[in-house]
């Protein structure tokens, strides 16, 4: 809105036309305001830009009637007038602009992912991640829990146990408490390490075999570690070197590319993806 303050003869023969632009809810200066005299035929012939403290001038400016026109990026354009000078004679006026909104450009941030990443992409570790099944461990959670093995890492999981390992040199294996299948006993994943089953895993009774019958080879499997379905995972990796963990303690959770719900998976599953793993071919 234009208000005139006053119309004063000037002491000169030119014309002024002097003002302020400020914004119309704080009254503060609205500071690189443009401000365009506009004549009877339409032609701009003055334009000059606010302050710091806001303000215009117009000088030695013919006779007539002119627009005034005020914009600011941030702001709704104002046009207000005619203005009729007379000669000699000098205007001062306040324009108030109203603050809109301004729209600009959507800006995208993209950051090159890290091979780690890439890697657990291309295994379809973050696809399986919005799944409803299965509990995933990042590298994130690994850094934060900072476990020295990897049993420290998982046994936070419900239902997940650490077991002797039999080597008797302190590691433990993992186990999944609340199988039916287990009859008692420790119920044993099936491990993968970067897709591949280093621990098959089973869902046998201490003592007995895959049917159920007393198996006669447990003393085998009690000397040696690597015929035991608990075989340590301690012994295989360290957390410093994994990128991502999968577990799914149950075969209705497991996902096809790990065998699905089979009788090889009746115990669940682990997978563990290393941070070495983006090295070998897909």
């Amino acid at each position: 809105m234009l208000v005139l303050l006053t119309g004063l003869p000037s002491q000169a023969d030119a014309q002024v036309l002097r003002g302020r632009l400020l914004d119309v809810d704080t009254d503060d200066p609205v500071v690189g305001g443009v401000v365009t005299l506009i004549d009877s035929l339409g032609n701009r012939v003055r334009t000059v830009v606010t302050g710091d403290d806001g303000a215009y001038l117009f000088s030695a400016i013919r006779p007539g009637q002119y627009l005034v026109e005020a914009r600011r990026v941030g702001y709704r354009v104002w046009v207000d007038g005619p203005i009729v000078l007379d000669a000699g004679e000098e205007w001062e006026s306040a324009f108030h602009l109203q603050a809109i909104p301004v729209p600009l450009d959507p800006v995208e941030v993209t950051a090159p992912a890290t091979v780690y990443e890439a890697y657990l992409q291309r295994v379809g570790f973050y696809e399986r991640q919005m799944s409803d099944f299965g509990h995933f461990i990042t590298r994130d959670d690994i850094e934060i829990r900072a476990p020295e093995r990897m049993t420290d890492l998982l046994h936070y999981i419900p239902g997940v146990q650490a077991l002797p390992s039999g080597s008797g040199l302190g590691r433990a294996g993992i186990g999944f408490r609340g199988s039916r299948l287990s009859q008692g006993g420790a119920c044993h994943p099936r491990v993968y390490i970067d897709g591949i089953v280093v621990i098959r895993g089973d869902a046998r009774a201490r003592g007995l075999d895959v049917q159920g019958f007393p198996d006669f080879a447990v003393e085998v499997r009690r000397t040696d570690p690597s015929m035991r379905g608990e075989i340590a995972l301690d012994d295989f990796l360290v957390p410093e070197d994994v990128q991502g963990v999968e577990v799914y303690r149950r075969a209705s959770e497991v996902p096809a590319r790990f065998g699905g719900m089979s009788t090889e998976t009746q115990c669940g599953v682990i997978a563990i993806w290393t941070r070495r793993g983006w090295q070998a071919q897909p």
